[in-house]
């Protein structure tokens, strides 16, 4: 079975492109959401929201302040 150097070099042309530009749309994606997250912004507002909703439940429902006995009682 011959080796087709051409077809290799290819193929590794074409790994190293999907790679550099799977690379260079990640961070200039995460660019946009650093802009769209910056203080003040809508997104920023909503996700502080979330936050904090979501850091109330935790503290309301999820500690357990006191101790409690084994089993399943409301």
């Amino acid at each position: 079975m011959p080796i087709n150097i051409e077809e290799i070099i290819e193929k590794a042309f074409e790994q190293a492109f999907s790679k550099a530009l799977e690379r260079t749309l990640e961070a200039k994606a995460e660019q946009l959401f650093k802009h769209a997250f910056e203080n003040g912004s809508e997104l920023s507002k909503k996700l502080e929201q979330k936050l904090d909703e979501g850091f109330r439940r935790f503290i309301e429902d999820g500690i357990r302040w006191d101790k409690r006995k084994p089993g399943f009682k409301k």
